[in-house]
């Protein structure tokens, strides 16, 4: 008894600060989701009605579920395909110095990059042009402002890989230095194969960080907006107007009460993503323990 209430006592300082500054001003956004903003009439469920009747709504959610399932898997798989190249490197402590510096460039530096990269008299368009002088089929593609056409949602998965992808393989590379290698060199020698090796040994212990990099890849989607609003505004092209655009133009027009129903339906999806992946691992788990 005596230890329980010092373990208690242990966890009241971190359980207080998520009850202070997370659980208590989500539950007054939840009141707010179902009041008029301003007057604060009850309106019971008009304002989640209104979020789904409204078509930039339907437009933010097909483009940003659209971003999320082409730059997670992808994100995930360059960053464990080269995890795994790089896992048994002697310089690999240099490499992964060099690969957080895309995450400490300041958003202001990336968006100028961007800017100087993709512009319409941007590096790539003169290089595309150089080549079109050779090449007649580069005509096409070496005057095109990228931003402004379908060609966006590419550029921002590009620099989402390009800011994320260090940082995904040092956690690959730490849940790859937890498997035991002694359990490796005896499958080598039992004539296991690098396929069989990958499938029977790697991949179940990977399990865990494969929540954990599929979280964080889903919360940096998120996180990512602030370069494309630096570069493109509060309203862009269409096939890169998010949530946060919708969000942000709805703050600026003092519409709290459609903010608070997006803001807390967002984060039932986003706990339906989290359950979900936490009962694919724990299935996985079972299933290799049965094994």
């Amino acid at each position: 008894m005596r230890w329980r209430s010092k373990r208690l006592l242990f966890l009241l300082p971190g359980v207080s600060g998520v009850l202070l500054f997370y659980l208590l001003p989500f539950l007054e956004v939840v009141r707010r989701s179902f009041l008029k903003s301003g007057s604060g009439a009850f309106v019971g469920i008009d304002n989640y009605r209104a979020v789904f009747e409204n078509g930039a709504f339907v437009l933010a959610v097909r483009n940003t579920f659209l971003y999320m399932a082409v730059g997670v898997p992808l994100l995930m798989g360059i960053s464990l395909v080269l995890s795994m190249l790089l896992r048994n490197l002697l310089f690999r402590r240099r490499l992964v110095s060099a690969m957080l510096l895309p995450m400490a460039v300041p958003a202001a530096v990336m968006v100028l990059t961007l800017q100087i990269l993709i512009d319409r008299q941007g590096v790539v368009n003169g290089v595309l042009t150089k080549v079109s002088e050779q090449i007649a089929a580069f005509s096409a593609f070496s005057a095109i402002d990228y931003f402004n056409t379908e060609w966006a949602l590419v550029v921002v998965v590009c620099s989402f890989l390009w800011k994320n992808t260090g940082y995904m393989i040092i956690l690959w590379l730490a849940g790859l230095a937890a498997l035991p290698k002694e359990v490796e060199e005896a499958a080598q020698v039992d004539g296991a194969n690098r396929w069989q090796n990958w499938h029977y040994i790697i991949r179940p212990g990977l399990s865990g960080s494969f929540f954990t990099i599929g979280m964080l890849s889903v919360l940096q989607i998120f996180k990512s907006y602030r370069e494309v609003w630096m570069v493109a505004g509060s309203y862009p092209q269409e096939h890169i107007y998010f949530l946060q655009h919708l969000l942000q133009n709805w703050y600026l027009k003092l519409e709290f009460d459609r903010m608070a129903a997006l803001t807390v339906i967002l984060s039932l999806v986003l706990l339906a993503v989290c359950l979900c992946l936490q009962n694919k691992l724990d299935s996985c788990e079972k299933r290799e323990k049965n094994f």
